[in-house]
């Protein structure tokens, strides 16, 4: 016969005879508890056939010299096995439910999101330790603070005196309804949802005040079922173990109230690369999270530099690196720049110039069209899910996302406009859980089928009608991809502060365009210390202008980034760096462009650049009419008007005769004469702006 036995280490089956002996059944119930959990104190094991003290329960002894036939049991009863750990007081009680070693569940995988492993026994409350999450710096502050919404005083209709207080001039809680409608304040901020989730509780100290107020949604069915009473999913399914339908509703509120970009150059190379080539572009943002004080209790994220994966480029799209190969190395490095500075979102172009106009773009979303596509949503839930923002204010210890998503795209004037958004919990869900996917059409999401071993709950969303009613329709197939995203406002600031004051350095990741090498940090660095007499390998010699010169030259996000990852500094060597690009927003740092001065990395790099000068010597710089003459012009010197520039060092160089279209160099290679781009020998045709090279 088949008999189910429950105990703190979970719930087992295990097949006995009529004629198995006692001593043979309790070894058999002993053989269900795993080797790694805490082992049973034998004096204190008990079988009963109900859960706490409400059956009868008999101790393991009583079951010597007897046979299962013998004890009355029947194919699938349930028994109950209870113990007192080895290890715990013997003044405890035993227990007959999950203890709180069982382990709590992981998160899904997002590359999987039908598994959902590890579910709660029945009865029990499962929490994680959450002593050792880390919350973020801003979480830190708004837990300290009142939060509340100060008033002055009312002359209309205060009755007291400067120092009183009624309900006319008293602070607000930051959630207030109509706050949030004087305000125009379409979304209450994270904080502000969680003072909303606390004040339904009693002001009273005890163990149901100190429960986490949020309530991650699952919508994967759990397997094992808890109940244990039906053989696992998709073999068997019943109302505990499968997930509830979904009603879809604008979500109220958002993780991050505001993006705010701290220099308009950040956008304007993102906006440079497609201008040059007409494809599109993606990059990962760079920046932090600070207070926002127009909306309470608010967060903004700040973004500093970007990074730009490894991609392809097309008119329509792009094709990005997944995953990404860099994201760790670059978090590190950027976590050295500044405390709290991670990626915190992606910002991509979605740009077509207009067909009578190219100097416009087309305005292609609006509110007749679509904000962002469905393929977008699902791509934003995915990334958010791979960021989780870590919170005790969740029995899982993290919570829903503050990575941010911005597209660049055109507007109703025609020029180019931000559009940002994140994903809400309901879509982190569904896409965990892969209920959805994309559509044909940008502005519908559409429901899966489920395929075989699948489950798909039931979904519906909410909307008003033409007669201001409150509806709910059934998304088959499909429904608005509205109800996934929250917008999110953006702007620049007032009195801009960056980071990295430079960004004179190339790009990464840009082939073709404009590559990033060693010779140009060399030949950047020679310049700027060239322009006095001082040695180079010496900095006690350098003027302070040439030393401030070199600190704005090293402020820049993708230099930095570049430095590190040539393994030319040591790992102590790259945070004195990462220091000195960012010292001059660190007035307590003032030391760190010294320490890097004296570090062994910036001394091999200023050999480089003094046997990168003393080589170049003899070769100087091509003269005018040369210069001229690879363009594929004539030169502005008259025939009468030479200059001899052998005394310089230069070689005399053969007449040029006519105009000589791209003319080629030593190396065979020509200058394009319409985008200057140095084309290989042998071309006829540019292999930037595909004009001719003759001209």
């Amino acid at each position: 016969m088949l008999l189910r036995i429950r105990s703190p280490a979970g719930t087992a089956r295990i097949n006995v005879e009529t004629s198995t002996p006692g001593e043979q059944f309790a070894q058999m119930m002993l053989d269900t508890i795993p080797k790694s959990d805490e082992q049973p104190d034998p004096s204190t094991l008990k079988l009963s056939n109900q859960p706490g003290s409400s059956g009868e329960s008999v101790p393991f002894s009583a079951l010597v010299g007897r046979t299962v036939g013998d004890m009355g049991f029947s194919h699938g009863d349930l028994l109950f096995l209870s113990y007192k750990p080895i290890s715990a007081d013997p003044s405890s009680h035993p227990t007959t439910q999950a203890s709180s070693s069982h382990p709590h569940p992981s998160q899904p995988d997002p590359s999987h999101p039908h598994t959902h492993t590890e579910p709660p026994l029945p009865n029990t409350i499962p929490l994680t330790d959450l002593s050792h999450v880390v919350e973020p710096d801003i979480d830190l502050y708004w837990k300290s603070q009142k939060g509340k919404i100060e008033r002055k005083r009312d002359p209309d209709f205060c009755r007291h005196g400067e120092k009183g207080m009624c309900d006319y001039c008293m602070p607000l809680e930051p959630y207030d309804a109509k706050y949030q409608a004087s305000q125009q304040i379409k979304h209450l901020s994270f904080h502000a949802y969680l003072r909303q989730l606390l004040s339904s509780r009693p002001p009273s100290q005890s163990s149901a005040t100190d429960l986490p107020p949020l309530d991650p949604l699952s919508l994967s069915v759990m397997n094992p079922c808890p109940t244990g009473s039906h053989p696992p999913f998709p073999q068997g399914i019943c109302s505990t173990c499968q997930p509830s339908a979904v009603t879809l509703q604008s979500q109220t509120y958002r993780m991050v109230d505001h993006i705010e970009f701290a220099s308009p150059s950040i956008i304007d190379g993102i906006l440079s690369a497609w201008r040059r080539t007409g494809t599109q572009r993606l990059a990962f943002l760079i920046g932090r999270h600070d207070k926002y004080e127009k909306v309470p209790m608010g967060v903004k994220t700040v973004v500093e530099a970007v990074w730009e994966p490894k991609q392809e480029g097309e008119l329509d799209g792009l094709t990005v690196e997944t995953p990404w190969e860099d994201e760790e190395r670059v978090g590190e490095i950027a976590g050295w720049c500044d405390r709290g500075l991670s990626v915190v979102g992606m910002i991509y172009t979605d740009l077509t110039p207009q067909p009578d106009d190219i100097t416009k773009t087309l305005y292609k979303r609006h509110a007749q069209s679509y904000t962002a596509s469905s393929l977008e949503m699902l791509l934003s839930a995915a990334y958010q899910i791979s960021h989780p923002l870590p919170t005790k204010m969740s029995p899982t210890g993290h919570f829903s996302s503050r990575f941010v998503t911005c597209c660049l795209t055109g507007d109703e004037d025609g020029g180019i406009g931000v559009l940002a958004w994140q994903a809400s919990e309901n879509a982190e869900a569904m896409v965990k859980a892969g209920i959805v996917e994309a559509s044909v059409d940008p502005g519908v999401v559409r429901v899966r089928k489920p395929g075989e071993g699948e489950y798909i709950p039931e979904v519906f969303y909410s909307y008003k009608n033409e007669y201001g009613l409150q509806v709910k329709q059934p998304a088959k197939p499909t429904f608005p991809v509205e109800y996934l995203f929250v917008n999110i406002t953006h702007g620049f600031p007032v009195d801009p502060s960056p980071l990295f004051l430079s960004n004179s350095f190339p790009t990464e990741n840009r082939p073709g365009l404009h590559d990033q090498s060693l010779e140009l940090v060399i030949s950047q660095l020679s310049g700027i210390i060239k322009k006095s007499d001082a040695e180079i390998s010496d900095t006690g010699t350098w003027p302070d202008r040439i030393k401030e010169e070199v600190k704005g030259w090293l402020s820049d996000w993708h230099l930095v980034a570049f430095l590190c990852m040539q393994g030319l500094f040591s790992l102590a060597e790259q945070k004195i760096l990462c220091r000195a690009a960012t010292m001059h927003a660190h007035s307590s740092d003032k030391n760190a462009l010294e320490e890097l001065f004296g570090s062994g990395g910036w001394q091999t790099l200023l050999t480089i650049v003094e046997s990168s000068s003393s080589a170049n010597i003899p070769t100087q710089a091509a003269p005018p009419s040369r210069a001229f003459g690879e363009m594929g012009i004539d030169s502005p010197h008259t025939a009468g008007s030479s200059t001899d520039l052998t005394g310089l060092g230069v070689p005399s160089e053969p007449a040029q005769t006519g105009s000589g279209g791209g003319g080629g160099g030593a190396t065979g290679e020509r200058v394009c004469p319409h985008c200057t781009f140095v084309n290989e020998g042998g071309r006829s045709d540019c292999d930037i702006c595909g004009l001719p090279l003759d001209g």
